[in-house]
């Protein structure tokens, strides 16, 4: 079996995809084409794919979606996630059966995300990262309600940081994309603007944020709904770091740098 996928394929079906392809991409239990990258697993066999040679474009999108959790060593990520874009734009769907195969495969090659997200806040944003303000207080300075994040609605009796993820998903989907947003707005703070003292681009800050969100960060439905609206996701959708700036009240100075 030898099924074609990647940007050959995707030009395949789309005559106005924007990147020429580079390379030829399959997944085959066959010997290697001289050229091609080729990849295979056992699972694969598991799955009936629609064409016998080309992805179809539904089945190209689920294998984009399955590789966004996972930062590679060949920097692919940022092309995948534009790969994602256009095909979501194209009105291509998951085909869960073989989303779920994928996952399963990626996370057997590339390694399960692992979070503790029962830990309090003292101790669950312990890292490596020097801080500057409290987590909670940079949140309050990027809510859309200044003072008042949306994670803090959802947060289960008696905890800092766990989320009852059932309220989450039960909420308009404008509430969802916001409390994420505010998430990644918080993160992008706190990892590169403050430490640069202002001195960046926060649309560089942003999109660092947002990959490590989805590839770090969280896990399951919470990384799998920003991938599926990365589109949405994307760009800020204000002057996050004026909005923040205009609510420095909320911020609470660390110990050590007061």
């Amino acid at each position: 079996m030898r099924i074609v996928i990647g940007s050959t394929a995707i030009k395949h079906h789309f005559e106005d995809f924007p990147r020429e392809p580079k390379d030829y991409d399959v997944f085959s239990d066959e010997p290697a084409l001289s050229g091609s990258d080729s990849f295979w697993h056992p699972k694969m066999e598991d799955y009936a794919w629609a064409d016998s040679v080309v992805a179809t474009p539904d089945e190209l999108y689920t294998i984009k979606l399955s590789h966004a959790f996972w930062e590679l060593p060949n920097g692919s990520w940022n092309k995948h996630m534009a790969d994602l874009m256009f095909l979501r734009h194209k009105g291509c769907q998951v085909i869960e059966p073989l989303y779920k195969l994928l996952y399963e495969i990626w996370t057997e090659k590339h390694g399960s995300k692992k979070m503790d997200l029962t830990k309090e806040a003292e101790d669950f944003f312990k890292d490596a990262v020097k801080r500057k303000y409290d987590h909670d207080s940079l949140h309050y300075s990027v809510a859309y309600t200044p003072g008042k994040p949306w994670y803090e609605v959802f947060l289960k009796p008696g905890h800092s940081v766990d989320m009852d993820m059932k309220l989450v998903w039960e909420a308009p989907f404008e509430v969802q994309v916001a409390l994420f947003r505010e998430e990644v707005y918080a993160t992008a703070l706190e990892r590169i603007v403050i430490p640069r003292n202002y001195n960046v681009s926060p649309g560089f800050a942003y999109h660092w944020a947002l990959r490590r969100t989805i590839t770090s960060l969280t896990r399951g439905r919470s990384a799998r709904f920003i991938a599926e609206n990365y589109a949405l996701f994307h760009r800020p959708d204000h002057d996050y770091v004026a909005h923040h700036l205009a609510n420095r009240a909320f911020l609470i100075p660390l110990e050590d740098e007061k």
